[in-house]
């Protein structure tokens, strides 16, 4: 389907030639959006002329950027054929890494899947056997076309060196020290590599899938650790140093737990999936030593050894359905973490004024009662009109991208890299 009327033709500010250079960059961010448009549609989608379309699309084409593809045969009228963004480039395989999984898949330029979706589990003990596991996954993923000339999109967990491409710190490794994955790749494997935050992967697919129109918006990941990302005036925000998008180490209790990263009551050790089953375990355990609490000591009392296990090794599936299941203390759990959620991200969505939140991660699990207790905390805005909101104010809701387009919006590092050239030029 087309994409809305972008009307650029007039922007202010610009010479010649970086008005050019800028129509040069919506007609190809059309082109990887549409797959395939005529003239026509691209002069309506810009508001500009035949003649100058196709003078920038001659541009194009001579740089190698976009083709034609007209048909052998035309039947009525001046039909030249689709204009696409050139095939004659390395397909992409996008990596998503973390400790424990590895998530790959193969797309060409006009991000059409090459391959099949990978979701390998990896239980590596140092960066060495991390950097094995996503060499076998490449490979795994090149079978389909191996002599195909490709390119590497890594997301890490954690947090990203994205000048030099090495993963800082990626919570939950048996490791502290950085991965030079970029240098180490490009060297063993001969290809290019770009290497970003998983957290910003999510928000490049939602920025090219999720149809939000330029609107701002932040992704938030609440999984075994919490991150999140934020595309403001159409751009990532990533910082200087790195750390954008931390939330999960922003500070939230004075005598919480201590995080991974050194400092007490990080949001991550309070509202994670991990943090959920932890503070599960310890509420059953303080409940069963309680006198005060007849009912629970009483189960407590009958628990059968095999019972008491699966409590102390519970899994995050199993504390969600104990959820559904109205267990008390499961509720408790999470309905505080919400809330802690909530008021995190009033803090500093008041400050930024990002009125689209977008969550993923394992814990969206727990379902709309879950959102709806972060989204009262959130939307407690003293500067909105809580009896008239309005469809610019804050939303807070589940991401809708599945996990193969989250994996595959990593290609477009790539996209917004060629883009960016364009106005080098």
């Amino acid at each position: 389907m087309m994409t809305n009327t972008f009307g650029f033709s007039g922007h202010k500010g610009l010479n010649n030639q970086q008005m050019r250079q800028y129509n040069c960059r919506i007609i190809m961010t059309l082109l990887y959006k549409n797959k395939g448009m005529t003239k026509s549609q691209l002069a309506q989608a810009t508001q500009l002329s035949i003649p100058a379309i196709t003078k920038i699309l001659d541009a194009l084409i001579e740089q190698g950027r976009v083709e034609n593809t007209a048909p052998s045969q035309v039947s009525k009228g001046n039909f030249k054929g689709l204009y696409n963004m050139s095939r004659n480039r390395p397909d992409t395989i996008c990596l998503n890494v973390s400790p424990t999984c590895i998530q790959a898949i193969m797309v060409d330029n006009e991000i059409t899947l090459c391959s099949d979706f990978i979701n390998q589990s990896i239980a590596p003990n140092t960066p060495e056997e991390l950097i094995e596991d996503i060499v076998a996954v490449i490979v795994t993923c090149r079978q389909v076309n191996r002599t195909t000339p490709y390119r590497l999109s890594i997301a890490v967990h954690g947090q990203v060196d994205t000048h030099v491409g090495s993963s800082m710190c990626m919570p939950q490794a048996p490791w502290t020290e950085p991965i030079e994955l970029k240098y180490i790749l490009e060297q063993r494997l001969h290809v290019d590599v770009l290497v970003d935050n998983d957290c910003v992967m999510t928000a490049l697919a939602e920025k090219w899938l999720g149809g939000h129109s330029g609107q701002d918006f932040c992704v938030l990941n609440i999984d075994y650790g919490i991150g999140s990302s934020f595309l403001i005036n159409n751009n990532i925000y990533r910082g200087k140093m790195f750390g954008s998008g931390q939330i999960g180490h922003t500070k939230v209790a004075d005598n919480g737990i201590v995080c991974g990263c050194g400092r007490v009551g990080c949001l991550e050790t309070e509202a994670s999936s991990i943090a959920l089953c932890n503070s599960y375990r310890q509420q059953i355990s303080l409940e069963s030593h309680s006198s005060k609490t007849n009912d629970i000591e009483a189960l407590s009392s009958e628990m059968q050894p095999s019972e008491e296990r699966a409590i102390k090794a519970l899994p995050f599936d199993d504390f969600v359905l104990r959820y559904r299941q109205q267990d008390p203390i499961a509720l408790d759990v999470a309905n505080r973490a919400a809330t802690i959620l909530g008021q995190s991200l009033y803090n500093f969505l008041i400050t930024l004024n990002i009125n689209k939140i977008i969550l993923y991660g394992n814990t969206c699990a727990l379902g709309q009662p879950w959102l709806n207790t972060i989204t009262n905390q959130t939307l407690t805005n003293p500067f909105e009109d809580t009896h008239a909101r309005r469809q610019d104010q804050t939303l807070v809701s589940f991401g809708q991208l599945s996990q193969i387009e989250r994996v595959m919006g990593l290609n477009y590092l790539w996209v917004e890299q060629e883009l960016d050239s364009l106005l080098l030029l």
